[in-house]
């Protein structure tokens, strides 16, 4: 059975977050924890500058989120990084921070319009990659039909995912891009009729 001092070890490492749960349900834990844990609560000040600590951490997060969003909205609509830095202020965020984050969140916003362009790759790794994926996924449909003689409905999201993995690796891009989405929906619908021809001309096997 652990001590109050084995208690204390082990809470002096918990963050407020976790020493504000296991106060909350205090009930639940053994008089050691319980001593143990008042006496970590008071080293770092009290309950109060704990859950006055933790509250501070939500808002800055919220504060920070709300940057990200907006720089985010108003990057994608094509308005420059100099003029929404100019522009974005904080009660609560230090300017060093303030800009840090903006700088962050529109680099972002830049390769999520990079990866939305058609280009000459995206085209020809739609359909490269839409060939192969359906081939692939094809064979693997009609296999498990044809050794099953049943559709597994988990078989078809994998089927998704394998489309759509094998044209995301071609093109470079991902489905924010149109044509990835487009080609991976065709290559899936490939798949399916090549599975199912696959199933007609081969029939059921017994494992």
């Amino acid at each position: 059975m652990f001590s109050v001092s084995d208690f204390v070890t082990k809470y002096s490492n918990y963050s407020n977050d976790e020493l504000l749960s296991i106060q909350n349900n205090i009930d639940g834990y053994s008089k050691e924890a319980q001593e143990a844990l008042r006496i970590v609560i008071d080293k770092k000040g009290g309950i109060e500058k704990i859950v006055g600590e933790v509250d501070d951490i939500k808002i800055i997060e919220s504060e920070v989120e709300k940057i990200k969003k907006e720089t985010f909205e108003l990057g994608i609509k094509g308005v420059d990084l100099t003029f929404i830095k100019n522009t974005t202020t904080s009660k609560i965020l230090l300017p060093e921070k303030l800009s840090e984050i903006i700088q962050a969140t529109f680099i972002d916003v830049e390769l999520y319009l990079e990866d939305q362009k058609i280009k000459t790759r995206t085209i020809f790794g739609s359909v490269l990659g839409g060939l192969i994926a359906s081939i692939i996924g094809g064979i693997l449909w009609g296999l498990q039909m044809i050794y099953s003689n049943k559709i597994f409905f988990i078989f078809g999201f994998g089927l998704v995912l394998l489309c759509y993995g094998i044209i995301k690796v071609s093109t470079g891009q991902s489905k924010n891009n149109k044509l990835v989405l487009v080609a991976t929906i065709i290559s899936v619908l490939f798949a399916l009729i090549i599975g199912q021809v696959l199933y007609e001309i081969i029939g059921v096997k017994e494992i």
